[in-house]
């Protein structure tokens, strides 16, 4: 198994069988293509999203399904895609930690990031279905909604 450098977390292991690719890359980091999903020691909701291409690039991402019941059919029925809409998929979104405030965090429901099972192709789709999707609060009265 190859190793990879990363500036967050060190030397981590590497399955060349588990890297998600996002051929368009994402928003904002077109040059970031191929990433690895990064599981925390402890049980949690959370994931790090790491990049292959960039050491220094990684993001917190969750299952949306745990803030919103039902988003995944939701995401599933607002795909532009149909390769993407009618296979297995699974979406997952990005996570904004605040440094400030660590209960300000929210979630990006309206940029998910699609990935495909059979092959680990994804794509992130920006959709505009909802209002307040965009920075949706992970806690507080607005949260579960």
């Amino acid at each position: 198994m190859k190793e990879f450098e990363t500036t967050r977390f060190g030397r981590i292991p590497l399955d060349p069988d588990r890297i998600l690719t996002f051929p368009e890359g994402l928003l904002g980091f077109p040059d970031a293509s191929r990433f690895y999903l990064l599981e925390t020691s402890e049980p949690s909701v959370f994931f790090w999203l790491q990049s292959v291409d960039n050491p220094g690039l990684a993001f917190v991402v969750m299952d949306p399904e745990d803030l919103l019941p039902g988003y995944r059919d939701k995401v599933r029925a607002l795909l532009p895609d149909p390769v993407f809409r009618e296979q297995e998929m699974s979406p997952m979104v990005i996570v904004t930690v605040p440094g400030s405030d660590p209960r300000k965090m929210t979630a990006n429901l309206q940029g998910p990031l699609v990935i495909r099972y059979s092959d680990r192709i994804g794509r992130q789709v920006v959709l505009f279905d909802e209002e307040g999707w965009l920075r949706y609060p992970l806690f507080g009265a607005a949260a579960g909604r």
